[in-house]
């Protein structure tokens, strides 16, 4: 209605006669040019009033609606949507089955993107999705909105965040290390950490007025870098993607994900020997309590209560055994000197410990049969010194170019996550058990 209004005043003022600079041939004329020029003015006047109006009334109800849209979206923020087990199994299925097949708009639908062949992985943030012109870039890479053309030859999509969150809980639940050390985001390859020493900075007294005060330099922090590398890992598939077959599909890609990181996590925290990274047992600088026997079985008390006795106390507060259940099974039958176990179970919510402090039980390490002379079996640290690099993005694709695939007709879902560890301030702030000679 304004903008009718608002042509119509345009068109009366382009007719109005500007006549006042060079006069008028009569009075008459002159009488009826400012008649009609003061009509049109309280012409305009009257419609402004009635366009202001209605403008007024229009931006009052676009406020209604933005402030009631403000208020739904506080009620999903506040309360969101969880996903059931079967909810999360059945998308997931969903999205693996529309990589393998090719299905732009189903993995669209579910927040999934396309992963470019680069080095550098794509964010799914810079990612929009819309039936009329398929994913687009959103970010500054491109021109937002601009299509990304064909992408039926791309093959490798990022899985939607929030089922990569499900999934690193449930690798969690399986992992003894997950939930113990530090997880650090990282955006690029590699990044710097400080590593700085206790006794950083240096204090003075000064006893008289006056004195001097001597120069000293405080111990500065050291840079350790944290690099990122990619895990990939095939996992043999079928090719059927019927609807009612989704639910199980996301089971099994669940376990079979969670299982396999769950282990692959434990073994570059605790025992990787530069694969590419260095656990917690091949960290340089470790202290090393050999006991008094060639065999596990010679753990005594007095070697236990030694081996804690060698890291520093500030540091030993925080510290924990790591060692195999059948090591435990052994050390539960240990007694101190007076008699007493060292051992004392989980009990009233708390969790075991040994000669006071917790353990933690591993499959992954030395079990008490296989463990020869010379060799490391047990550490006792603070899983905090280990840091976990988590650069974000779970990759999915269809593998058919195999072996298996040309010879049995077996192909294979690959999956990529990119990851990085590092083991730091290890000297003289963990120790390790060994065997004699």
């Amino acid at each position: 209605m304004g903008e009718t209004m608002l042509l119509g005043l345009e068109k009366s003022l382009q007719g109005m006669k500007r006549v006042e600079a060079t006069g008028f041939s009569s009075e008459k004329t002159a009488a009826d040019y400012f008649m009609e020029k003061e009509g049109i003015l309280d012409e305009i006047g009257k419609s402004l009033g009635e366009v202001k109006g209605a403008a007024d009334t229009e931006i009052e109800a676009l406020k209604g609606t933005l402030k009631e849209m403000r208020q739904n979206l506080k009620g999903m923020a506040a309360n969101p949507k969880e996903l059931t087990r079967r909810e999360l199994c059945h998308q997931l299925g969903k999205a693996i089955a529309a990589a393998w097949t090719g299905n732009l708009a189903t993995l669209g639908e579910l927040k999934c993107s396309p992963n470019l062949k680069s080095d550098n992985w794509n964010n799914p943030k810079d990612f929009q999705w819309t039936a009329e012109k398929g994913f687009q870039l959103t970010g500054t890479k491109a021109v937002i909105g601009e299509p990304m053309g064909n992408m039926a030859t791309n093959e490798q999509f990022l899985i939607n965040p929030i089922y990569e969150t499900a999934l690193m809980e449930d690798a969690a639940k399986q992992s003894v290390m997950m939930n113990l050390v530090r997880h650090r985001p990282m955006m690029g390859p590699s990044v710097f950490l400080p590593q700085r020493e206790r006794g950083g900075v240096e204090l003075k007294w000064l006893t008289a007025y006056g004195q001097k005060i001597d120069g000293s330099k405080p111990q500065g922090a050291t840079r350790v870098e944290l690099k990122a590398y990619t895990l990939a890992g095939f996992i043999p598939w079928y090719d059927e993607f019927e609807e009612d077959v989704f639910v199980d599909l996301g089971s099994i890609f669940i376990d079979e994900f969670t299982e396999a990181y769950a282990v692959e996590f434990d073994r570059q925290c605790l025992i990787a020997n530069a694969s590419p990274f260095t656990g917690a047992f091949n960290a340089p600088d470790l202290k090393q309590k050999t006991i008094s026997g060639a065999a596990a079985t010679a753990l005594t008390y007095k070697d236990l209560r030694e081996a804690t006795l060698l890291v520093p106390a500030e540091e030993r507060k925080d510290c924990r055994w790591f060692f195999h259940e059948s090591v435990l099974a052994h050390v539960t039958g240990i007694v101190d000197a007076n008699g007493r176990p060292i051992w004392r179970g989980p009990a009233d919510g708390k969790p075991g410990s040994i000669d006071g402090y917790p353990y933690t039980e591993s499959h992954i390490l030395p079990q008490m049969g296989d463990i020869g002379t010379n060799t490391p079996f047990a550490i006792f640290m603070n899983p905090k010194r280990i840091v976990h690099g988590n650069r974000k993005g779970v990759e999915i694709k269809r593998f058919d170019a195999t072996t298996e695939s040309l010879e049995y007709g077996e192909l294979f879902l690959r999956f990529r996550k990119r990851d990085g560890f590092l083991v730091t301030r290890s000297k003289g702030n963990m120790v390790t058990l060994k065997t004699g000679a």
